[in-house]
């Protein structure tokens, strides 16, 4: 990765960071960590997801596809969130994770609740930004990484993770739900297709 590409890399990790705090908040406007927590890490699947070559035309938005693509792009998304961690003062292996964490009960939004608040205004961002959707997808790992920091006194590291790790598996084989007709076409692409801005 050159400087230029790490330098927008942290940019987005850090705007990112600041719209998943002010965008996924309670009714009365508070954080809820596994809320964030889980909602930064759908978020980087779901950008994932949205770089693979999935004709999601015939597919119901929502619907669970696994593929291999998911495997490889899961173990990336993973190691990424990892090594953030390891920067941010918590060494932790993939084996110290608390698997019981790994479920979506313990947010108090919906994954189409996180889509619709976090979608558009990121993509909107890459509008303005370089980067490609891959490389979005591991600012959206790094940035769930620092909410887990930031929310450590209410959970853990290690049940954290594990959290973030549903998180991930969930974007990257959920169908995403249709883009606004200008947000697709900034991409050149239907609402309903993947993005083709690989990196």
């Amino acid at each position: 990765m050159t400087g230029s590409s790490f330098k927008h890399l942290v940019a987005a990790t850090a705007h990112f960071h600041r719209l998943i705090r002010a965008q996924l908040i309670t009714g009365e406007g508070l954080a809820h960590a596994q809320t964030q927590i889980l909602g930064a890490a759908r978020l980087a699947g779901l950008l994932m997801f949205r770089s693979f070559r999935v004709d999601t035309g015939a597919l119901a938005p929502g619907m669970s596809v696994p593929s291999a693509e998911a495997e490889i792009h899961g173990a990336r998304l993973r190691e990424v969130l990892l090594a953030t961690l390891q920067q941010l003062g918590h060494a932790l292996h993939i084996d110290d994770v608390d698997h019981r964490c790994r479920t979506a009960a313990l947010s108090r939004l919906a994954f189409i609740e996180v889509h619709e608040r976090l979608t558009l205004p990121v993509l909107a961002y890459l509008e303005h930004s370089p980067m490609g959707i891959r490389d979005a997808a591991v600012a959206a790992a790094s940035a769930t990484a620092g909410l887990i920091h930031d929310h450590a006194p209410a959970m853990t590291a290690h049940q954290a993770a594990a959290l973030a790790l549903h998180g991930f598996e969930e974007g990257l084989t959920t169908v995403p739900w249709p883009l606004a007709s200008s947000c697709a076409a900034v991409f050149g692409q239907p609402s309903c297709g993947y993005i083709s801005t690989m990196s």
